[in-house]
């Protein structure tokens, strides 16, 4: 059973392929246009999924989206509701948009069933907070587990409470719209000057260097009622649920916190405490959320999905400060992981399929063997020898001081590079973190960088803690240990760590391996192989490209090595 899932017009469009409810490939559309964070239908990433599949969408048994455009906002009264309505505009995108990959053209889009050659190819449509719950969940270790969802808005809700079991998923509970702590943490990053939906990790960084618990926290937190196991954000503060809305605040807010950040302002205290208060806020009421979704299951395991839970810090502090004792957050929970989602809950849910197994990596996306490389690079005119050992000659090159580009297998799937298409530096130095900074990231200096750790040495760096093989966590790293790898630990004394093992990526592996041969340290410095404002790499051209654009010294590409 070939499902093929499409997650199309959210914040990151994506599109997966799951065979008998095992990943087989999955992509986000930006990395293809590179287009960073494009929501344009993802036709090129659907193209890389069919070709994993003989005979491409006529290979596919069932097509699942991840939202349901049947269920839309309606605004009477020029404000907002909840109440549900056809959108027929909505209805027949999908379908229309896949019939150009069909080989005869598709006759009227009055339907959701396509016909691809002899068979009907039926098209669900995935409630978008069951898409993150099944993210969470099938790809997840557990038999059982309580489930979370938290983002800006899916349809009609904000956040989804569940029981999963086996195949199944059973809802407990949501929050309606408009009463959303992704858009209240959003509003809070346009206010400091940021992009709503897109730049909310910034607000994660710089809530470190703010008071968490001061007048502004106080304030703040006032504007967000807990009761009964949900939420209740005061609207009166808030505009991000108007139409129009030039501000996601409302003039009520700005009264009563001064006015907003410019983009171009430079950043205040009073900007820094801001930033802590809303991340103090949100880790208070997803405290709350979980503490009645405990008290409801009775259950010690727990799975969290939704654009929320991208926000590493909290997701770090959830076993130490919730009942529950185990927790899997997938490398995905974010709007481009429902393409998986939406396509595990067709498999699992709606077709009652056994579930595949969990989920060990994310490298899904396109490869590119060496002789792909090397016709990209005789193109080019580049000269790069061919090294027996890329692993050996990257620890080396890091060893030396040296930024090195590390492009390798299949490309990952989620925002974060997990050792294919990463740029790799030495971690002993703090001054490395302002070259990377300066040299080739160009983004805000006060945003830290992640170490990758052989699974091995983590306790070494962050004593008992669970395995975070997706940098889903952000920890606090052992004060020993801060001069081993002071390049990647925050102001805070924290750090958001990747554990790399032997089966999960030996490459990488022995990459690490190398450098503690040379220097007795089992961590390197590992960042997205991006420039500020582009999506990470995908394929050789785009790697060399980025290579010539920025100051990195080094680019191991398959098993070539260009130097400058």
């Amino acid at each position: 059973m070939h499902i093929l899932g499409i997650a199309s017009d959210l914040h990151i469009s994506s599109a997966a392929l799951v065979e008998d409810g095992q990943v087989r490939a999955a992509a986000a559309e930006e990395r293809f246009t590179r287009s960073k964070h494009t929501r344009a239908f993802p036709r090129r990433a659907i193209e890389y999924c069919l070709s994993t599949v003989p005979d491409g969408l006529n290979g596919v048994d069932r097509i699942a989206v991840s939202t349901n455009p049947a269920i839309d906002l309606s605004v009477p009264d020029g404000r907002y509701t909840g109440r549900a309505r056809w959108h027929p505009e909505g209805l027949y995108a999908i379908p229309n948009n896949l019939a150009a990959l069909l080989d005869e053209p598709y006759q009227g889009a009055a339907t959701q069933i396509l016909q691809t050659g002899d068979k009907p190819l039926q098209i669900d449509y995935v409630y978008h907070h069951d898409a993150h719950a099944a993210n969470a969940f099938f790809l997840s270790p557990f038999e059982s587990a309580a489930v979370l969802t938290v983002d800006g808005r899916g349809e009609d809700c904000t956040a989804l409470s569940a029981v999963g079991n086996g195949s199944a998923l059973t809802t407990l509970g949501t929050i309606p719209y408009p009463h959303s702590l992704g858009l209240f943490y959003g509003a809070l990053t346009q206010y400091l000057g940021f992009r709503l939906d897109r730049d909310e990790w910034k607000v994660m960084g710089l809530a470190a260097y703010g008071d968490a618990n001061g007048a502004v926290y106080k304030s703040l937190r006032d504007l967000v009622e807990f009761q009964d196991g949900t939420i209740r954000v005061d609207l009166n503060y808030f505009s991000y649920y108007l139409r129009p809305a030039r501000s996601a605040v409302s003039e009520a807010f700005i009264q009563r916190f001064g006015p907003p950040r410019r983009p171009d302002e430079e950043i205040t205290s009073r900007h820094q405490d801001v930033a802590a208060a809303a991340q103090h806020v949100l880790e208070d009421a997803l405290h709350h959320l979980l503490a009645d979704l405990h008290h409801s299951t009775g259950l010690e395991q727990l799975v969290v999905g939704g654009g929320t839970f991208m926000n590493s810090v909290f997701n770090g502090k959830i076993t130490s400060s919730t009942p529950f004792d185990e927790v899997f957050v997938s490398s995905c929970p974010d709007d481009s992981g429902t393409s998986i989602g939406a396509a595990l809950y067709t498999h699992c849910v709606l077709l009652g399929a056994d579930r595949g197994p969990a989920m060990t990596h994310n490298y899904y996306g396109p490869s590119f063997d060496d002789a792909a490389i090397s016709r990209v690079l005789s193109r080019a005119k580049l000269r790069a020898p061919e090294v027996d050992d890329p692993a050996d000659v990257a620890a080396h090159a890091l060893a030396e001081g040296k930024i090195v580009g590390w492009f390798q297998g299949s490309m990952e799937f989620g925002q974060r590079a997990l050792g294919n298409r990463s740029i790799l530096a030495d971690p002993r130095s703090a001054g490395m973190r302002d070259q990377v900074n300066n040299a080739v990231k160009l983004r805000e200096p006060w945003r830290p960088f992640a170490p990758a750790v052989l699974a091995d040495d983590f306790a070494t760096y962050f004593g008992s803690q669970p395995a975070a093989p997706f940098m889903e966590r952000t920890l606090p790293v052992l004060p020993e240990t801060h001069h081993l790898i002071p390049a990647t630990i925050h102001v805070d004394g924290t750090a958001r760590p990747q554990t790399v093992t032997a089966e999960a990526n030996p490459l990488f592996h022995r990459l690490i391996c190398g450098f503690r041969d040379r220097t007795g340290v089992g961590a390197i410095l590992n960042t997205s192989f991006n420039l500020a404002e582009e999506p990470v790499v995908c394929s050789p051209e785009d790697a060399i490209r980025t290579f010539f654009s920025s100051g990195l010294d080094t680019l191991v590409l398959g098993n070539r090595v260009l130097t400058k």
